[in-house]
């Protein structure tokens, strides 16, 4: 799984992607994502939104339950 910053500014937590899908609009398809961050926020942002760049897991960070 990729982990990525919890798209919450204030949080910054290491999240994962725990799913993706892309809805059709008039612009054309948009991937859409669902995050889940250990501290427990879940947001499902457009791809085009996020900053995707690796975060390191903290160390004895909780796991996130996927699916």
């Amino acid at each position: 799984m990729h982990v990525i910053a919890c798209p919450d500014p204030a949080c910054g937590a290491p999240a994962r992607i725990v799913d993706r899908w892309t809805w059709g609009s008039s612009d054309g398809p948009v991937e859409h994502v669902k995050t889940g961050c250990e501290r427990g926020h879940w947001f499902t942002p457009m791809v085009e939104t996020l900053d995707q760049a690796p975060v390191a897991a903290a160390a004895g960070a909780v796991s996130v339950p996927v699916g």
